[in-house]
């Protein structure tokens, strides 16, 4: 499957958001610990300071935000392609379940034909058997009785070689069937996804 991505800049964007956001986050708590525990106004030797925490507080207000959009943004675009993997997958499917239909369809045709030109070669062996049956009754009855065993396993040949063709068709008609459903729902998944 070969699915090329889109939207390589917003995936860029993303991830210059993601570190971005860790870059603010780690300065904002290292500023705030360092004025929290420093001694930088005269006389005030407590060893801890309030003002650290404003900000510690701006390193989360505006770290966590940019991360999250960050990820966000990356998610879209997975999603995206996700999906687009999908619909190529399902259409596929689709594709190999028509193929399917139509060799069974083609192997039911020659079985047909099969089954024609087998018919056809037994009369003519019959009646050239009667043709040559008052010369050599005996052979001929031995030659009949031959034939009908030979046709009998001929038409059972034939007949089960019918019924696996048919039971294929309708394997593969399922299959066809199951496919198109894929693809339709993947595709009412994806409208459903673009409307929101």
């Amino acid at each position: 499957m070969n699915v090329p991505r889109r939207y390589g800049g917003l995936r860029v964007l993303g991830t210059i958001l993601i570190v971005a956001g860790i870059i603010v986050l780690v300065l904002g708590l290292i500023g705030g610990l360092v004025l929290l525990t420093g001694n930088f106004w005269p006389g005030y030797n407590q060893g801890f300071n309030m003002v650290g925490w404003g900000p510690v507080l701006l390193g989360l207000a505006n770290g966590i935000p940019l991360i999250a959009f960050g990820a966000l943004l990356r998610l879209l675009t997975d999603v995206e392609y996700s999906s687009r993997a999908a619909m190529q997958v399902a259409e596929q499917s689709r594709k190999s379940a028509e193929a399917a239909v139509k060799n069974s369809e083609m192997l039911m045709k020659n079985t047909e034909t099969l089954m024609r030109n087998t018919e056809a070669a037994v009369r003519n062996t019959e009646t050239a058997l009667k043709s040559v049956g008052s010369a050599l009754a005996p052979a001929a009855a031995t030659v009949s009785g031959a034939i009908e065993v030979a046709k009998a396993g001929t038409e059972s040949a034939v007949a089960t070689a019918g019924a696996v063709a048919q039971e294929v068709t309708e394997a593969a008609k399922g299959v066809a069937s199951s496919a198109s459903q894929a693809a339709s729902n993947v595709a009412s998944s994806l409208g459903k996804l673009g409307n929101s």
